[in-house]
């Protein structure tokens, strides 16, 4: 028994060297796939230069969906598996609404950094709870405490409302640390795409020679989408933009003035404004309806590859903004130093 129990604590041992050695060896591997893919030098695997060259790229905000992939992908790295939390204060039956993918209570185990969500009303929270949480998290209009529970806690806003439809919905005295809009310059832009993006390039493009050949701009019009944004706030867009794309229709749109820019491609859609009048714009719908090959180019960008501001809105869209908000506080923890590597 004594040999037996010697021999199993060598081969134990053994396991833990190879085991230890094999994880050294694939970090090392890990570390150097890293610097390639951004473009810079690491002296060693566990070198300051390394670690501080990854920070130094965490404070740099993206502007294209693969700045953004490599800023999430530098984070879970660097975050190295710490949990993070977050309370919903405001507005939790207008949350719901969207459909979160991580419920409350329930730890995020689709994210690349774990987040736990809880829907909490402050007046319902003890102090010493509150010492816990990361990050209060407002929907809409905010709904703070006095003053944080921590120093390093963050006050997040979330909104997709427009300014000139909610005035109240946009903070103008800087209460919060991070907000989450549709527009691009906020901390964590989010859009409403909602559909599978893959099931647009199989879907069939409507048949347009189905329509009344006696009525064929008012027929255009009931068959296909014409999308009037509530407002034309630039990057503001809803459902309403995005749905059609999966119906195989052309949406006709009036919207933000930027909105081509996102779309799937620039032909994939119909703009109000480039028409002079509605006369012009109905002219058109009636050249297309009558030229089944013209009305066809606008569906030929299910085929191609998609533009990078669609490609971005996609992967920031509202389905993955938990993530994206846990995502955020982990960047801004490893920033302030409040991280272990």
């Amino acid at each position: 028994m004594l040999i037996r129990s010697c021999i199993d604590k060598r081969v134990l041992s053994i396991f833990i060297v190879i085991h230890a050695i094999s994880f050294f060896i694939l970090k090392s591997i890990y570390t150097k796939q890293f610097a390639n893919e951004f473009n810079f030098e690491s002296t060693n695997s566990f070198g300051t230069n390394y670690t501080a060259a990854l920070v130094d790229k965490l404070k740099v905000k993206p502007t294209t969906f693969i700045e953004w992939k490599q800023r999430h992908h530098i984070t879970s790295y660097l975050n190295n598996n710490q949990k993070v939390k977050v309370y919903i204060t405001k507005n939790i039956e207008w949350y719901d609404v969207l459909g979160p993918r991580y419920r409350n209570n329930e730890i995020s185990v689709k994210c690349d950094v774990p987040c736990i969500w809880k829907e909490r009303h402050l007046d319902q929270v003890d102090p010493e709870e509150l010492k816990t949480v990361d990050a209060l998290f407002c929907v809409n209009k905010p709904n703070l405490p006095k003053e944080k529970a921590w120093k390093g806690q963050k006050l997040i806003h979330f909104t997709l409302e427009p300014k000139t439809h909610c005035q109240k919905c946009h903070d103008k005295n800087d209460l919060f640390d991070i907000r989450a809009t549709f527009d691009e310059d906020s901390d964590i832009p989010t859009s409403y795409v909602r559909a599978n993006f893959e099931s647009w390039r199989t879907q069939q493009p409507f048949n347009v020679t189905k329509l009344s050949p006696n009525s064929t701009f008012i027929s255009f019009i009931a068959s296909h989408r014409t999308e009037f944004q509530n407002c034309q706030e630039k990057d503001y867009s809803t459902e309403k933009l995005w749905d059609p794309f999966y119906l195989g229709v052309v949406p006709v749109i009036w919207g933000a003035p930027n909105t081509r820019s996102y779309l799937p491609h620039p032909k994939s859609a119909i703009f109000i404004d480039d028409y002079p009048n509605v006369e012009a714009l109905a002219n058109h719908l009636k050249y297309l309806v009558k030229n089944q090959s013209a009305y066809l180019e606008y569906h030929t960008w299910r085929t191609m590859n998609f533009s990078d501001g669609f490609m971005k809105k996609l992967y920031l869209n509202v389905y993955n903004l938990e993530c994206n908000v846990c995502r955020e506080i982990a960047r801004l923890r490893i920033i302030e130093g409040r991280t272990q590597f």
